[in-house]
């Protein structure tokens, strides 16, 4: 709720409380219960506003362990697919993923620092993929999260990338 919408919000409790004690005497405790009220409802909601508004950002690693969850084989196809834009087009390609994690096994990936915060209800970061293992060939790639119902979900693009850049193809990707 904006700060406006609030005021006005407060404003019409306080009137209707005004308006209410005026057909006789005004009262002033009903008075004085309305703008307590309203100033409680004004505070509260500024400070989840303000809350909300600096929230921190998840680190290279939160982002790198929901990644990892996401291609984890003992966690339910529904919680998989959750963590992932979209997700729910990747159910197919879940035996895909697994696929590429059993002939590979040897593989390195994760997120890395910086995270860049878009200011658009994503963020940025980058992808290291060492496929052999070997540090011999790492590939990196840019990683965005994209916020949806306050979780913070790897873009379906960019997942597709990943899999692209371990020579995967799959019909979620196109």
């Amino acid at each position: 709720m904006t700060d406006k919408r609030l005021a006005r919000t407060a404003a019409g409790i306080l009137l209707a409380a005004v308006a209410a004690a005026c057909g006789s005497e005004p009262d002033e405790a009903a008075v004085d219960i309305a703008r307590s009220s309203a100033n409680a409802s004004l505070a509260s909601s500024v400070a989840t506003s303000a809350a909300a508004a600096h929230r921190p950002l998840p680190t290279a690693a939160e982002l790198d362990t929901r990644i990892k969850k996401a291609l984890d084989p003992s966690l339910p196809d529904s919680e998989r697919t959750d963590l992932i834009e979209d997700g729910e087009a990747f159910r197919d390609a879940i035996p895909d993923m697994y696929r590429a994690l059993r002939d590979n096994p040897r593989a390195f990936y994760g997120v890395t620092d910086p995270v860049f915060d878009n200011h658009d209800g994503t963020l940025t970061a980058t992808m290291r993929l060492d496929k052999d293992g070997t540090g011999t060939a790492v590939r990196t790639t840019i990683v965005h999260f994209v916020r949806i119902d306050s979780e913070w979900k790897i873009s379906r693009a960019d997942l597709c990338g990943i899999l692209r850049s371990a020579d995967y193809r799959t019909p979620a990707c196109g």
